[in-house]
């Protein structure tokens, strides 16, 4: 068990007391890491949730051969914050340690079980995740203090359009991105909804699209697979399968997830400076989806049903 006054200095612990740092002691371990070792490799489950004591990580993609960093994180940065809240999904990169160091590794099976019977505990990690992410991306504001640090929507939006717009708008503030839409599924017609679509030369034709779930090449993989969609720059213009009438240039998506089911999915567009979109990027908007989800099937009045 790691001593407490060690763990009490580390951002994704702020805020817990005495008491509830010598609870979450008890899931942790700290491992030691030479240069070149792997945490994790595309295709592994995200079974831990890792923060860097010491020393250097790299997270990267492998494509066509070619080595793309997405993230280089050092001291009390942390990685794969997913498996806190669902370690069966898989990874869609690769970590390797760059400089020796120590890790904490939680496992989010142990994290899931504590949460259970700490939901505080939980709910203060969480929050601290969330603030650490901003604060990473440059973009904290108040958007998205109101919104999302306490894992619940604005209570005074119960309205699905004025919801929806909303979270549209803060998401294209805080990752800065030319599109988004918003999607809700319907498998029992083989359909995926555009709910709300920000960007687009017109908007209300591209809400109106009809879009075959079961074929779809973007919005339904998204459903198919219930995971993360990145499309860089290069892979837009290798595929013409990702070529649609509401895609773009570079893309990322997540699904919508209540339990195993795919109800819905944020998909983002055309990143600005003609970036793509960060691995930083990819598990903030992750971050948003899981906590808007439950709130906007509220809001909908059963739009997305449990």
């Amino acid at each position: 068990m790691i001593d407490t006054k060690i763990i009490q200095n580390i951002p994704v612990f702020y805020g817990l007391s005495e008491p509830e740092l010598q609870i979450i002691s008890k899931i942790i371990t700290v491992k030691k890491y030479k240069k070149g070792e792997l945490l994790f490799e595309n295709g592994e489950s995200r079974r831990s949730f890792f923060i860097v004591l010491s020393g250097q990580i790299h997270i990267y993609r492998v494509f066509s051969d070619e080595v793309q960093t997405l993230a280089i994180l050092g001291k009390n940065n942390f990685a794969v914050e997913s498996s806190l809240h669902d370690p069966r999904l898989k990874h869609n990169h690769n970590c390797e340690v760059t400089e020796a160091g120590d890790m904490i590794e939680i496992r989010g099976r142990d994290f899931i079980k504590m949460s259970e019977d700490y939901p505080q505990i939980a709910n203060k990690v969480y929050g601290n995740i969330i603030s650490n992410l901003t604060e990473r991306l440059h973009h904290a504001n108040n958007k998205l203090v109101t919104i999302f640090s306490t894992g619940k929507i604005a209570s005074t939006y119960d309205d699905l359009d004025n919801l929806t717009e909303l979270i549209l708008n803060t998401i294209l503030q805080i990752i800065k991105a030319n599109k988004a839409l918003f999607v809700i599924y319907q498998p029992e017609v083989g359909l995926a909804k555009i709910h709300d679509a920000r960007g687009y030369n017109n908007n209300q034709r591209i809400k109106n699209l009809k879009i075959d779930l079961f074929k779809d090449p973007i919005l339904g993989q998204i459903y198919r697979t219930k995971r993360e969609l990145v499309v860089t720059k290069e892979m837009y213009r290798r595929r013409r399968s990702f070529i649609t009438a509401y895609s773009a240039k570079s893309m990322l998506g997540v699904p919508l997830l209540v339990g195993d089911r795919a109800v819905g999915a944020i998909l983002l567009g055309d990143k600005d400076r003609n970036r793509d979109f960060s691995y930083n990027n990819q598990i903030l908007l992750g971050i948003i989806a899981r906590q808007i989800v439950l709130p906007i099937a509220m809001a909908g009045s059963g739009a997305l049903k449990e």
